[in-house]
């Protein structure tokens, strides 16, 4: 799916972000995908979507974006990682999305790796702004850039608590939809030029 990028502008729904306990459960995995050959669950590769290298890659141009949901499951409570590694560095943004209720509406854990930035975003397809900003972007250290980054994305009940390479980034509390959701990927090109972002290792552990 391509559509503009959230860098060009969010409607504001902020929520705000601590640092605590997050929720601890006996997590049995129930995905596990190193995205090292085309998964099905995505669909039909195309032009911004594809495997390459060993990978799946997603390459879109500056000031757009472009995601694919991981279809056939349903998460609610859960336990969710990727890595995201840039091909490029022109401060372009790349995510998890979970809590994906359709292929065009979901939250999306996302970081600027270039910019040390992070942020969490929901995406509404029938929304007159789509994006919609839940955690603005904001500083950390904990990303690496220019270089693999682990995305994760721990939730129980509304409660959402996020990790940057097995650091914990903050926590949230957010209405979550009815039933859960599916998860996904994102990038982004900004406006100093297109992206290409290399994503593998896709897991879901779950009560």
């Amino acid at each position: 799916m391509n559509a503009v990028a959230k860098l060009a502008g969010c409607a504001c729904l902020s929520a705000l972000l601590t640092l605590g306990s997050a929720p601890v459960f006996a997590a049995q995995p129930v995905l596990s995908d190193p995205l090292a050959a085309w998964p099905l669950n995505f669909g039909a590769q195309t032009s911004s979507i594809s495997l390459k290298n060993g990978a799946v890659h997603i390459t879109v141009p500056a000031n757009s974006a472009s995601w694919t949901t991981y279809s056939g499951f349903n998460f609610t409570d859960m336990d969710a990682s990727v890595t995201v590694t840039p091909e490029n560095a022109t401060g372009n943004a790349a995510g998890l999305l979970f809590w994906a209720t359709g292929p065009s509406d979901f939250f999306d854990f996302t970081i600027s790796d270039t910019a040390g930035t992070f942020g969490v975003f929901k995406h509404v397809s029938t929304a007159a702004s789509p994006w919609q900003t839940i955690v603005p972007y904001m500083k950390t250290s904990l990303l690496k850039p220019g270089a693999a980054n682990v995305l994760r994305v721990v939730t129980k009940g509304n409660y959402v608590t996020l990790y940057i390479n097995g650091q914990q980034a903050g926590s949230l509390s957010v209405m979550a939809p009815s039933g859960g959701g599916t998860v996904g990927i994102e990038g982004e090109g900004s406006a100093k030029g297109p992206s290409d972002y290399a994503f593998t290792n896709l897991t879901v552990s779950q009560p």
